[in-house]
């Protein structure tokens, strides 16, 4: 363990009480990740494991929940004006929102809130003016499921590659594609027998647009092998990784990045800004359930 752990859970606080006080604009993520003096490589992935939800996600609910306690606490205000308040662009998107939210529309919404003497002095939603980090507990993650994860902390060495770039959709699709064009210049030079196929990743996909996504397809090659055609060559750095073991029959390779992450954070380790990396121990041609088996490797800074 890192003798000094990051206090992740008080910097996501500060980032929540910046987004709950500025609901009435559109806020960078930039800006969101400055505030919690966060770099910007990273901090989607660490908000999503502190709080259960992405950042938009975040900001979505606590608008719309804020939304509804003005429906309630401010009987006479204009619905346009407590939906521009908060933030959103139009009355028709903020009532659309509103009732895939609540099942009701925002005028059913207050109609049916506005006789309960209980509620009219005191918010419907126990919304903090301030997430306190000392009391605040996110209730939505799976404790038990994130500590029988098999991740250790070791040193991964430095590895010379050969890879295939692709500006994709983050899915299995892509991935084989990128893989049948690497075999196909790997195979005739026998690198397949000896090489390891890597996915290194530039991106997250709750962030990045559909389609944009930067994915590296890669296979270990000897130091001065040359880049031809559509292949690269580059260096994936060593250096000390949370590497998470983990058989994905499934399909889904993203519930095992959201599962690492949140083992990465709970216990304290400080990321390094570079990007992480799968190493495939097995493809879905030798598994036996054609799924994959993969180390998740994901960059950490050193700790004395």
């Amino acid at each position: 363990m890192p003798q000094r752990p990051m206090e992740y859970k008080k910097r996501i606080c500060q980032a929540m009480n910046f987004i709950s006080r500025n609901l009435d604009r559109e806020l960078a993520l930039e800006e969101i990740a400055a505030a919690a003096s966060f770099s910007m490589f990273h901090f989607h992935r660490i908000f999503k494991a502190v709080v259960g939800e992405t950042v938009a996600g975040f900001t979505r609910r606590l608008r719309l929940e804020t939304t509804a306690n003005q429906l309630v606490n401010f009987p006479d205000k204009d619905i346009t004006t407590i939906s521009m308040d908060c933030g959103f662009s139009s009355s028709q998107n903020f009532a659309k929102a509103f009732r895939r939210h609540f099942g009701t529309t925002p005028t059913g919404y207050r109609k049916s809130k506005i006789g309960n003497k209980d509620s009219k002095k005191e918010n419907v939603f126990s919304i903090q003016a301030g997430y306190n980090p000392d009391t605040w507990v996110n209730r939505n993650i799976d404790k038990e499921r994130i500590t029988s994860l098999n991740v250790e902390i070791k040193k991964m060495p430095e590895y010379q590659v050969a890879y295939v770039r692709k500006l994709c959709n983050y899915d299995n699709k892509t991935h084989q594609k990128a893989y049948k064009e690497l075999k196909r210049w790997a195979n005739p030079r026998g690198y397949d027998e000896s090489g390891i196929i890597f996915g290194l990743y530039w991106d997250n996909p709750d962030v990045t647009p559909q389609g944009k996504y930067r994915m590296d397809i890669c296979i270990s090659v000897p130091r001065g092998t040359v880049p031809e055609g559509q292949l690269g060559i580059q260096t994936i750095k060593g250096g000390l990784h949370a590497v998470c073991h983990v058989d994905i029959v499934t399909g889904d390779f993203q519930e095992p990045w959201d599962n690492t992450f949140q083992w990465i954070v709970d216990k304290g380790y400080e990321l390094e800004d570079r990007p992480k990396y799968q190493i495939f121990r097995t493809t879905s041609a030798d598994h036996p359930k054609g799924g994959w088996t993969v180390d998740i490797c994901v960059p950490l800074k050193s700790f004395i």
